[in-house]
């Protein structure tokens, strides 16, 4: 299944410049100009562009970086500017702008541009699904076509819940435009596109159009329980900082949460013999492994490699030599850099027997090559184990490893956190701390006992030691207003007001107090979308100068 979805996903290139002839927003030759209806005849055509929803919009943020060369993915790009995690490499504008505190337009916009860019090529992707889907119904059959559209308003929702995140209020598109002007549209309040987003999804949770299978089950197809989980983390965004929904949007938050894990499709990985439970996450990419909900898959023989293994250790590790005198790790590109060095606050922070510091779970400090010789890294620049790839990078090329992007400890700590802000820290079932410490016990951690604001740290301290490579930080931050700094206690990270806390790597080596404006939580409006759309003129968002 996995490999018909890339032959499928492919095959747009023959069929489509139709559809998917976009390269932007605003730059999309319209409808009018062109016979739409030819990429809509066949089943195989409506499963190539239902495919192609896999591979641009947000899942295309794992390959997406700004003018290619040595730079981190759009995935990292959050994770830098906090300072928790450093760009060893600091080859582009971006990493040296963000370590000196340059939050100006200019250093931003390409960025900017690359994340717009990414998420209405993918909504207007999902918007083409949507419309022509049910055109079809002589060559498909009203389940199929059923499935179909919610996996569109599933993407739909994934692009805007991206977009309202990083932009803040945005122009919202439904629908394939047929003339230049649908295109000039002003920024919808961001309140109204989370609306927009909590439709889509609770449409599609409600008609049971996709299945209730885990995502390996369901062939790395849209299941209900990616849309339950992206759902749970649009009302934890919501709930916070900039919407400040609440108690209401925290019990949402809950109650959806509540539903993946009641439904018992998913469930937390084990230890296995000889293989640990985050080392089943990474290798393992079949129907054994129930704790994924949905990753970014890669396949090398199949042209789709995974890049992130080329990012994931030192750049002396491309020296390191075997027992003949020979370098044994070739990279694409001949270079290897670790683009996301998580900072000396979070490697210190967990506890010494946390099963996630260990070596080779997330981290790594040492290697044996093939021939026998260890080589070693320095304790505080670790490899990052989920990553790496070994096989892939001593032969030159791209890796095939899935990158996760929901998994089942996620909703167990979206679950806990919202149950804990809404009164409900018990550890019992149903209760904040019953869902945080299955967490924590998979890690071999003693059960969690704090209360109150001290149970919230502990819970967002726990979502940073379970996904430290994941990308969760940036909208914890964002969303909280609240940036870590060391505890008092191994294992602990007190979380303090992002304006007079003490941030991380500014530059490089360096912290610095509160110097992380507010306005820099969102992502300047590109300039080039500025220019061509007349409604945006004028509606920069506040602070980029």
């Amino acid at each position: 299944m996995k490999q018909k979805r890339y032959i499928y996903g492919f095959s747009l290139l023959v069929l489509g410049a139709l559809t998917f002839h976009a390269c932007d927003f605003l730059d999309e030759e319209p409808v009018n100009r062109k016979d739409s209806a030819v990429a809509w005849e066949t089943p195989a055509d409506a499963l190539a562009n239902v495919n192609a929803l896999y591979f641009g919009g947000v899942p295309y943020l794992n390959n997406t970086d700004v003018d290619g060369g040595w730079t981190p993915k759009a995935t990292m790009w959050g994770g830098i500017i906090s300072g928790l995690f450093v760009d060893m490499k600091k080859d582009r504008n971006f990493t040296n702008a963000s370590e000196n505190l340059n939050f100006n337009v200019a250093s931003f916009d390409d960025t900017a541009w690359k994340l717009w860019h990414e998420f209405y090529k993918g909504i207007s992707r999902a918007n083409f699904v949507i419309a022509n889907i049910p055109t079809m119904a002589e060559v498909l059959d009203q389940p199929t076509i059923n499935n179909y559209l919610a996996q569109g308003k599933f993407f739909r929702a994934y692009g805007y819940f991206w977009l309202v995140k990083e932009f803040g209020d945005v122009p919202y598109v439904d629908k394939p435009y047929t003339a230049p002007v649908d295109m000039y549209l002003p920024r919808v309040p961001a309140a109204e596109v989370y609306g927009h987003i909590e439709a889509d999804l609770s449409e599609i949770i409600a008609s049971n159009a996709l299945p209730d299978k885990t995502f390996y089950e369901n062939g790395g197809y849209a299941t209900k329980a990616m849309a339950e989980t992206l759902l749970a983390e649009v009302y934890l965004q919501h709930a916070g900082y900039p919407l400040n929904g609440g108690q209401e949007y925290y019990e949402k938050a809950a109650k959806v949460a509540l539903s993946v894990i009641n439904a018992k499709v998913h469930e937390l990985a084990q230890d296995r013999p000889g293989m640990s439970a985050f080392n089943v996450l990474k290798l393992d990419e079949t129907t054994a492994n129930r704790e994924i909900i949905y990753a970014k898959e890669y396949n090398q023989s199949l042209g789709v490699g995974n890049s992130y293994p080329t990012r994931s250790v030192i750049t002396d590790a491309s020296q390191w030599k075997d027992i003949n005198d020979k370098v044994f790790l070739n990279p694409g590109g001949g270079v290897l850099y670790n683009a996301y060095q998580p900072a000396a606050i979070i490697l210190n922070s967990y506890e010494a027997n946390d099963a996630r510091i260990q070596e080779k779970e997330f981290f790594f400090w040492e290697l044996t090559d093939p021939t026998g010789v260890l080589h070693t890294i320095p304790r505080d620049t670790p490899g990052n184990w989920a990553w790496f790839d070994q096989e892939a990078l001593a032969n030159g090329r791209d890796g095939s490893y899935n990158i996760p992007t929901f998994r089942y400890a996620e909703v167990l700590l979206i679950a806990a956190e919202a149950l804990a802000r809404t009164g409900h820290e018990e550890n019992a079932v149903g209760g904040a701390k019953y869902y945080l410490n299955q967490v924590r016990r998979r890690a071999g951690l003693a059960d969690e006992t704090a209360s109150g604001e001290e149970l919230i740290a502990a819970i967002l301290t726990e979502r940073l030691h379970e996904f430290p490579l994941e990308f969760k930080i940036w909208d914890d931050i964002r969303r909280t207003r609240l940036y870590p700094e060391a505890g008092k206690a191994v294992g602990r990270l007190d979380w303090k007001p992002l304006s007079t806390a003490i941030i991380q790597n500014k530059p490089a080596g360096f912290t610095k107090q509160g110097v992380l404006p507010e306005y820099v939580l969102l992502w300047p409006i590109p300039l080039k979308e500025m220019q061509a759309s007349p409604a945006l003129q004028g509606h920069q968002n506040p602070g980029w100068n």
